[in-house]
């Protein structure tokens, strides 16, 4: 009965035994099945553990440019009119009747010729026509007058000018009025000769802002009247002042990002973000005038995507 009993109790512990080293298993297997090992062996063949092949770093394709060094001019374009120079303007002595207008524009007049007559009879007075004679003697450039209207003392008949010397006006916006003065440079262009550019001084600068249109009226003399006529319409790119040796950089190389305006420079084979402070621009470059040295090298094609410390790839210019 005593054998009975050792034996049933053998067969008990043995069970326990069995179940123990079950549980025991379980994880064992478990986290092979997730590292790619067999339990308690090596990895499995084809099976590749992390870090046996690095990431590709991406390498970006580049063009890139040197910083210029010269001089750039701050130029503003505005329309003006051209006018013949020691302007007057021909009134009458007496008020009346425009009778007779004997000038056109583009007639040449001399001092005291008559270029028009006044009838200064009331109702009931008669009185002879009075005549209405030039003041200078120049080409008429315009007639404002007509025929059978009343005229003053104050009503312009004529203008005469000389046509041998041209002045254009441009009216300025205030906002330069500390950079305007006489001698400045000016460039003259216009629709009916598009291919000519006449170059131009500031002789004359208003004293005064127009208060309506906040503008400063300022008179240029052309260094040559060709091609140009008195009342054309032409175009005026005044330079206002020139900066010398600036360093420069393609405006199209310039971006703003969340912490800036910068170019990317060139650093050996890794892009370098630089934060730049900028001046004028003319003709598609543009100064700058903190950042950049003038041996960097900015990059002009590709740096959309970069980001500071890029890997690049310089292709030849």
């Amino acid at each position: 009965m005593n054998m009975i009993k050792q034996n049933e109790k053998r067969r008990v512990i043995g069970r326990n035994q069995i179940w123990i080293a079950a549980i025991l298993l379980v994880p064992t297997i478990f986290l092979s099945c997730f590292s790619g090992e067999s339990p308690g062996g090596p990895p499995s063949s084809g099976q590749a553990t992390a870090g046996d092949t690095p990431v590709e770093e991406k390498i970006f394709i580049v063009r890139t440019v040197e910083v210029s060094v010269g001089d750039l001019e701050n130029r503003i374009s505005l329309s003006g009119e051209v006018y013949a120079t020691g302007r007057v303007n021909v009134v009458p002595d007496i008020n009346g009747l425009l009778t007779k207008v004997l000038v056109n524009p583009g007639d040449t007049v001399y001092a005291n010729q008559i270029i028009a007559y006044v009838d200064p009879s009331k109702p009931g007075m008669s009185y002879a026509e009075s005549p209405v004679r030039s003041k200078t003697s120049g080409t008429v450039t315009s007639v404002p007058a007509v025929s059978g209207n009343q005229v003053s003392v104050q009503s312009v008949i004529a203008e005469i000018g000389n046509l041998n010397r041209l002045d254009v006006d441009i009216k300025v916006p205030e906002k330069y009025l500390s950079s305007l003065k006489p001698g400045l440079t000016g460039w003259i262009s216009s629709r009916a000769f598009p291919d000519t550019e006449q170059s131009a001084r500031v002789t004359e600068v208003s004293p005064v802002v127009d208060p309506r249109s906040r503008t400063v009226l300022i008179t240029l003399a052309p260094d040559s009247t060709e091609n140009l006529r008195p009342g054309q319409a032409v175009s005026v790119d005044l330079v206002l002042n020139i900066r010398e040796a600036a360093l420069t950089v393609p405006f199209s190389a310039v971006t703003e990002r969340q912490d800036g305006v910068g170019v990317f420079v060139a650093a050996g084979e890794k892009a370098s973000w630089r934060l730049i402070t900028t001046g004028i621009n003319e003709g598609g470059y543009i100064e700058v005038t903190e950042g950049l040295t003038v041996d960097d090298e900015v990059i002009v094609a590709g740096f959309e995507d970069l980001t500071d410390g890029s890997s690049i790839q310089i292709l030849d210019n």
